[in-house]
């Protein structure tokens, strides 16, 4: 099933039983209001971090709040310094921005924009969850269109403080004017949960019932695969078989096994292989094709 809720603003912040934002309970405001984007800015050079600074200050509506010079340092900053989003640099004294990535909870990869030397990092840094990305070096323009691409994917904290939400796969629907967030529904135990699309790790069909896949719990709906492959395409989901679609931001790593078929290991631990049927279909997705040995920096 899905959902599309309808928030009056007022409503107060929440959290589900698991202790992930409850959006049917987070305030909402309409899209005519524009607040402050709150940013911590993350990278290895202290050089770097002042340019980046220097940038945002000509952004209208942009502050920066924050600045870590390690990951580590960034790990501990996403839960102490209230943001909005997070300029990551890709290449940091203690680990890479992409094990950045991978270590922050799924709902705020989606809300880091990753800062690189090299364009190539682009398909690695969508696939480990990052909104956008920046080639250095990053000039007033380019930081200004990214910042306008996540202004248009969700909507920042109020100057209240109150976090403000549209979990929404695409841009917010709107209906009269105000933001409809895009949810999916699942049952489980007779109750209804609604379920971010972010948050799921993959989706089963199981004939004339989906299965969603959330953190090794699951939720059941009366839905086709079919229909939800054309939905949570632009959420970063792949059909990976003909049952089952796959939340590339849920991946750990996966290996070829022959055939054009590979196999994928969730970072829950589950393991799910993909149909030769859909190889093009991953590739184009997500870049696994080995390359070769003369490719290869440093191999000549």
């Amino acid at each position: 099933m899905v959902l599309m809720l309808q928030i009056k603003c007022g409503t107060t912040a929440g959290a589900f039983w698991d202790g992930r934002e409850n959006s049917l309970w987070t305030q909402l405001t309409l899209p005519s209001e524009i607040f402050a984007m709150d940013l911590l800015i993350v990278d290895g050079e202290a050089v770097a971090r002042v340019g980046l600074k220097v940038l945002c200050e000509r952004v209208p509506d942009m502050r920066v709040v924050g600045e870590a010079g390690t990951g580590a340092e960034a790990l501990e900053a996403v839960d102490v310094v209230r943001h909005d989003l997070m300029l990551l640099g890709a290449d940091l004294p203690d680990m890479s921005g992409f094990e950045v990535l991978r270590a922050l909870r799924r709902r705020r990869q989606h809300r880091t924009i990753l800062v690189t030397a090299n364009a190539r990092d682009a398909p690695g840094a969508f696939a480990a969850g990052a909104l956008d990305i920046l080639v250095k070096p990053v000039n007033e323009q380019a930081l200004s269109a990214s910042i306008q691409r996540a202004r248009s994917r969700g909507t920042p904290r109020a100057p209240n403080t109150q976090r403000l939400h549209a979990a929404a796969p695409t841009a917010a629907l709107r209906e009269n004017g105000v933001h409809m967030p895009f949810l999916l529904v699942g049952e489980r135990g007779h109750r209804l949960y609604p379920l971010d699309p972010f948050e799921i790790d993959y989706v089963e069909s199981a004939g004339n019932y989906v299965t969603y896949h959330l953190n090794n719990v699951e939720y059941i709906a009366r839905e086709s695969i079919k229909h939800l492959a054309s939905v949570l395409a632009p959420a970063g989901f792949v059909r990976i078989e003909r049952s089952v679609l796959l939340n590339v931001r849920a991946i750990a790593y996966a290996e070829p096994v022959g055939h054009g078929t590979f196999a994928f290991t969730l970072t829950t631990g589950e393991r799910l292989q993909s149909s030769h049927a859909y190889r093009d279909t991953i590739l184009a997705t997500l870049p696994l094709r080995r390359r070769s040995v003369s490719a290869l920096p440093g191999s000549r």
